[in-house]
């Protein structure tokens, strides 16, 4: 059998200020560093041994694995950084509150961005755009590719690329997978194995910092699944 863990990063500090995050680069809060290092103490306590690991571009999502990975004892195993699997990209909404987006574009509306499997906010621009830092990271991405506000929908493309790509084969190979990303990227992944409805996936919560197990046969066949659930949960998961 092969296993795939899939944990979302520890609390950043927009999580705790309740604003939309997407790929503005957003670092750890204390908290959100206890609940990595909880994750890892669980995973070890549960004996999953790791063969590698992948992790968004993001700082949150990057610190977030070393911490869980010094927790295990297993900082040796290769990483993967994958643009891929950044978070969702919230557009114009980016930095802002849910209050605020709310005022600005009313509650339904809003709420349709959040949750909607094919609903796309407005583009970045003005001030928002300070947020999100093209830097080198990306640099050797075509500009088309990288984009301005997503849908879930579009969210799930890319990451069906580095599962087809990359995690799939791993796994086939029998290999114990690591994946520490995003709510809306882990809500992709999640939809891609489990195979959950356009309607479902984006009520699907996925706690900061809490493991979710899957086991496969050799020919991917999902056998079991389970949430490792721990006690330092994040104050928000809305975005």
């Amino acid at each position: 059998m092969s296993c795939l863990v899939i944990v979302r990063h520890g609390e950043s500090q927009w999580n705790l200020e309740q604003r939309f995050t997407g790929w503005a680069d957003v670092d750890l809060t204390p908290r959100g560093v206890a609940q990595m290092e909880r994750a890892g103490k669980t995973l070890r306590q549960h004996g999953i041994e790791l063969n590698e690991a992948y992790s968004s571009t993001l700082t949150r999502s990057i610190r977030s694995l070393w911490i869980l990975l010094d927790a295990i004892g297993t900082l040796w195993i290769p990483v993967r950084i994958d643009w891929r699997l950044n978070e969702r990209h919230y557009g114009a909404l980016t930095g802002q509150s849910k209050m605020q987006a709310e005022k600005e574009y009313g509650a339904a509306l809003v709420q349709r961005w959040r949750r909607a499997y094919d609903a796309e906010p407005p583009p970045i621009s003005g001030e928002s755009g300070v947020f999100v830092k093209l830097d080198r990271r990306y640099a050797g991405l075509p500009a088309s590719t990288i984009p301005t506000g997503e849908s879930l929908l579009q969210t799930v493309a890319r990451v069906s690329e580095t599962w087809r790509e990359s995690i799939a084969p791993a796994l086939r190979m029998g290999q114990s997978v690591l994946v520490v990303a995003h709510g809306n990227s882990l809500r992709a992944l999640t939809k891609i194995i489990e195979g959950t409805a356009d309607a479902d996936i984006g009520r699907l919560e996925i706690a900061n910092g809490e493991p979710r197990v899957y086991e496969f046969d050799s020919a991917l066949t999902l056998i079991d699944k389970r949430v490792l659930s721990q006690s330092l949960q994040s104050a928000s998961d809305i975005l």
